[in-house]
């Protein structure tokens, strides 16, 4: 994927199915919206892009307005890529932007961009004023020469998936399990890690205290599980987000107790999934209780943590048979849609190799694919775990996909530490490979060489 700042130098020649919008946390009805833009985009021989602003438009027409982000500019361009597109247009948004007509702005894109179809959801407007709303888009359209594609919301429990609701569950509430509803995957935060006061070695659990940027949301004041990244391995930790009430109610800061780890965090940059919220913030009398609920704190997290709901894991019953083959393994996999497709291949791949399906997870690893069509999507999404199995030493028992489309996929494996008991797969293969749609779902058929 491509990134321009600004509008690109010279003009596009294939076909241009765009959206525009701000995006910020890529949430499932974005994803959607993307998913589906791309596919028409590929499908007719065009490119498929996404226009945002940046600094948000808020920031700049209402500088009292504090808007905070879901993603950092990286991560969404991470999630974006995976969704399918070709290239992102981030556009500098100033008070000369807020100005111009939507007219105006139309064509100045189709100067560069050939536009074919513009993708906005039903409550777009664009242009000053928001003038160019979805009426006048459709009559700008037929006099430019592009046609407008409205896109319902997505509803979760009665109401649209709003970045503005996943704020509010997150801010007031801390329910980041109902956030990560709403995103497709745990709300993440990322940052360097910083010297503190260093209470937390005091007291028998040192914390990483992570420098977080002003423009970025913290959940609500409170005690979570998380796993923390470093790189693409996670380790399962406690958070600590807050004012620290039991000693000087200073700014607040964010502290993560890494379980079972040791190491130097210092000038590192540690990425924090939030899982669960355990409790909210408490002001303690006495050090011992504080200490004494920190364990209780970590032991919660811990449990948690090591049986994750994923969409592939060893409670449920995974949709695979073996078929018949002369010399490799191979198998016929099948789930109610491509995510769980997916989870349930790699789940039927480590179940050949005896993987120990009730043993708690301690570790979780990220993995990213980029591909051109679901089998070749496959066969990078099985062998990037195989790679991480031999390399890692990493057996995987429970399998997430966070972001999944024709080009790309993001998701995460968690497991622990180990190796195959005698049977070792050594790659996904092409031979026979199979990915298709069927009335019921989906289903793959995959061969393993051994």
């Amino acid at each position: 994927m491509q990134i321009y700042h600004g509008l690109p130098d010279d003009p596009f020649s294939k076909p241009i199915y765009l959206t525009i919008g701000n995006f910020d946390g890529v949430h499932l009805g974005h994803q959607r919206l993307i998913r589906e833009l791309a596919r028409a985009a590929h499908q007719g021989d065009g490119l498929a892009g996404l226009l945002t602003f940046e600094p948000h438009p808020v920031a700049v027409l209402r500088s009292d307005l504090v808007v905070p982000r879901l993603t950092s500019s990286e991560d969404r361009a991470d999630i974006l890529a995976a969704l399918g597109l070709d290239f992102v247009i981030v556009f500098p948004f100033t008070r000369s932007t807020a100005e111009t007509s939507a007219a105006d702005f139309l064509a100045a894109l189709m100067r560069v961009l050939p536009l074919a179809e513009l993708w906005v959801g039903p409550d777009f407007a664009l242009g000053r004023g928001r003038e160019g709303n979805i009426e006048r888009l459709t009559g700008f359209g037929r006099h430019m020469g592009f046609s407008l594609q409205v896109i319902p919301n997505l509803d979760w429990q009665g109401e649209p998936v709003r970045s503005s609701r996943v704020r509010s569950l997150l801010a007031e509430d801390g329910a980041v399990a109902q956030a990560a509803e709403l995103l497709g995957r745990p709300y993440r935060l990322a940052a360097e890690v910083v010297r503190g006061a260093q209470r937390g070695t005091g007291l028998g659990f040192p914390t990483a205290n992570l420098l977080i940027p002003e423009d970025r949301l913290t959940p609500a004041y409170g005690v979570y599980a998380c796993w923390a990244w470093r790189g693409e391995r996670g380790y399962p930790a406690v958070v600590n987000v807050g004012v620290r009430p039991s000693f000087d109610n200073g700014h607040p800061s964010v502290e993560a107790h890494l379980i079972d780890f040791a190491g130097d965090l210092y000038g590192e940059v540690l990425g924090l999934s939030f899982i669960a919220r355990l409790r909210g913030e408490k002001r303690f009398a006495e050090i011992a209780d504080l200490v004494a609920q920190i364990g209780t704190d970590t032991a919660s997290a811990k449990q948690l943590l090591s049986y994750p709901d994923t969409h592939a894991q060893a409670a449920a019953a995974a949709s695979w048979r073996e078929i018949a083959h002369t010399a490799d393994y191979s198998v016929e996999v099948s789930g109610a849609d491509l995510r769980t497709l997916f989870a349930n291949s790699a789940l039927a791949m480590y179940g050949y190799q005896d993987v120990e399906h009730d043993h708690p997870v301690s570790l979780a690893r990220a993995i990213a694919v980029q591909a051109d069509g679901f089998e070749e999507l496959m066969v990078g999404w099985l062998n990037r775990l195989l790679l991480w199995q031999e390399t890692g030493r990493e057996m995987y028992t429970r399998f997430e996909i966070h972001e999944l489309s024709e080009c790309g996929l993001r998701g995460v494996a968690y497991g622990y530490p180990g190796s195959p008991s005698h049977t070792a797969i050594k790659a996904a293969t092409f031979y026979d490979l199979l990915v298709q749609e069927t009335g019921a779902g989906w289903r793959a058929r995959v061969t393993f060489d051994i």
